[in-house]
């Protein structure tokens, strides 16, 4: 079985877990994320659907799949740049509330770590002293990667 493929069956285990279903369009569009393995847009997504499927697929149909994988913590939005990526934990390995998202505005490669469980408490507390409830607990962080630092 390849990793593609576990990764794939722990996304059904996990949707069944929360008595959800993975359908063949939601299962193909987090099956396209995981192979694209880099961040996308909903209409970039689109068109890579269209190619594999040649169908005359609408936008919604992205969107509807994209947001049942994102309420199911498969995927994750990312708000700073409008695309969409797949979470690298799929529920197999414990990980924190809180994802830090490390992006690189040179190639455009992505890394995902949890925070500190410290860190998350110390921004929940300051969240609920202002009455603030967070909706998307990630943090995105705009740099250079290593290989591009090489490079430049």
């Amino acid at each position: 079985m390849t990793e593609l493929d576990k990764r794939l069956q722990q996304a059904r285990i996990t949707c069944q877990q929360q008595g959800q279903r993975l359908t063949p369009i939601r299962e193909k569009v987090l099956r396209l994320l995981l192979m694209l393995d880099k961040p996308v847009s909903a209409y970039e997504l689109l068109e890579h659907y269209k190619a594999d499927e040649q169908s005359g697929t609408q936008p919604m149909t992205i969107y509807r799949a994209l947001n049942f994988l994102e309420s199911q913590s498969l995927i994750h939005r990312l708000a700073s740049t409008r695309q969409y990526v797949a979470c690298h934990h799929i529920h197999n390995e414990p990980h924190s509330e809180l994802t830090q998202f490390l992006m690189c505005d040179h190639c455009g490669s992505i890394e995902e770590t949890p925070l500190a469980g410290s860190l998350w408490s110390a921004i929940q507390h300051n969240a609920e002293q202002t009455h603030f409830h967070i909706d998307q607990p990630s943090l995105e962080i705009h740099g250079t990667c290593q290989k591009c630092q090489t490079a430049i």
